[in-house]
């Protein structure tokens, strides 16, 4: 029985941040498989040849009915991408059990630090959501993106925690609103979760700071280094959330569409070592993928914020 099965929904252009966190999780997890929905079968035909260990690619056409289908057609892709993600979730904790915890990860998450210390704050929670700790000038963000970010959700293997994630699978393919919806307040997938503190027992809202850290809360906490590890204030740099960041070409990236990162410590401690992980990804892919091209934005495209070479 493995401690961790972990599920992400990743399309072409994620193909490439995808491999990144592959590589982070393998740094500092010695006990995870991780099943990936491929929403493009081409991203499918490439895992597999591949063939890393405890990656599972899983084709999209495994996972639809009718259902999902017929959701596919009222909704935007991205939109459908965030449909799958409770979805894929609930696949793998059906089709998948042998394991202590689930939890659905985003493909732009990248590990600092072993996953361990999220459950371990409270072993006894059947599930696990992470704020969004937003800084000053992300506070407007919580009537549009809520309050829990869902780039993060995870699960103990319990009837409690399979019971959520069914609702909210059902509860997405209903509808899952690519924009904000201010009368029902919703966005995406992401909000669903704000009633399961009050409707279920066991759900634990993650304390360390160094647990989805992302562009929306790094300005509040100070950036240091101890024995070798990253910490934000007095917390392990455990995984960051590089929501927002965009690959322009092998070499050149906007590291967020929002403001410059001014903080040395943030740029060279967390943003570097993602954005050399990338670009040697890419590397290694145009040796063996030539032909992959997917994943890049022209610069044109995007607002200049932060640029950075490497």
């Amino acid at each position: 029985m493995s401690r961790y099965h972990f599920s992400t929904v990743v399309s072409q252009d994620h193909l490439f941040k995808l491999l990144a966190m592959i590589a982070s999780l393998k740094s500092n997890c010695n006990d995870f498989k991780l099943y990936v929905l491929c929403a493009h079968d081409i991203v499918w035909h490439i895992l597999r040849k591949i063939n890393m260990s405890d990656i599972v690619p899983i084709m999209l056409s495994e996972v639809e009915d009718l259902t999902l289908q017929k959701a596919k057609g009222d909704r935007v892709f991205h939109a459908y991408c965030w449909t799958l993600k409770p979805v894929f979730l609930h696949y793998v904790m059906e089709n998948y059990p042998e394991c202590q915890y689930f939890a659905h990860l985003d493909a732009d998450l990248f590990f600092f630090a072993s996953p361990d210390n999220i459950f371990l704050e409270n072993p006894a929670a059947s599930l696990f959501l992470t704020h969004h700790r937003n800084s000053r000038d992300f506070l407007k963000y919580y009537a549009v993106t809520g309050v829990f970010n869902t780039g993060f959700v995870g699960c103990k293997n319990d009837a409690i925690a399979l019971s959520a994630v069914y609702k909210w699978k059902n509860q997405c393919i209903a509808y899952c609103p690519i924009k904000e919806d201010s009368v029902k307040k919703l966005f995406g997938d992401q909000r669903y979760v704000e009633s399961w503190p009050d409707e279920y027992p066991g759900v634990h809202i993650v304390r360390g700071l160094g647990v989805n850290t992302a562009l929306w809360n790094i300005p509040n906490y100070t950036v240091s280094i101890m024995d070798g590890k990253i910490f934000v204030d007095d917390h392990p740099l455990i995984f960051y959330h590089f929501s927002g960041l965009t690959v322009i070409s092998r070499n050149e990236f906007n590291l967020n569409w929002y403001y410059h990162i001014d903080d040395k410590m943030v740029l060279d401690f967390i943003y570097r070592p993602y954005v050399l992980t990338l670009a040697n990804t890419m590397r290694e892919m145009k040796t063996y993928f030539s032909w992959f091209n997917a994943g890049f934005l022209r610069k044109d495209l995007t607002p200049d914020t932060h640029y950075l070479k490497v």
